[in-house]
């Protein structure tokens, strides 16, 4: 994939995450985008770099490839509050985890990855 293609792909993420968010784009349907927080959504994808920090509830499990999807909380500074499915890097992070159970989780931003998960509650 090229660099720009990469970039691209990258923005766009970004801005389909704001969307998502409660943004809107200004009325030239580009430019600037807004989110429901005030923060701008070029804000948003230039920030989506490092690692956050989330907590939800498993709702899938794919530990042969290495997914893991959650329900979670808005995570501060990079996404808001949804249901996605997340590569896991190690693979092995996903070994002992079941739908229901209630997780902190670590995202690297630049790899878009869970790269730690913590079971905050086992599913009943």
């Amino acid at each position: 994939m090229s660099a720009a293609l990469a970039r691209a792909l990258k923005l766009s993420f970004a801005i389909v995450i704001a969307a998502a968010c409660g943004a809107f784009v200004d009325a030239r349907g580009m430019g600037s985008a807004t989110t429901s927080d005030g923060s701008s959504a070029q804000t948003q994808a230039s920030a989506a770099t490092g690692i956050f920090h989330g907590v939800g509830v498993v709702t899938a499990v794919d530990g042969a490839k290495g997914w893991l999807t959650v329900d979670h909380e808005a995570i501060k500074g990079f996404m808001c509050a949804m249901e996605m499915m997340y590569r896991v890097e190690p693979p092995r992070l996903t070994a002992e985890l079941k739908v229901g159970d209630s997780v902190a989780f670590d995202i690297d931003a630049g790899h878009e990855a869970i790269v730690g998960v913590e079971v905050l509650e086992t599913a009943k």
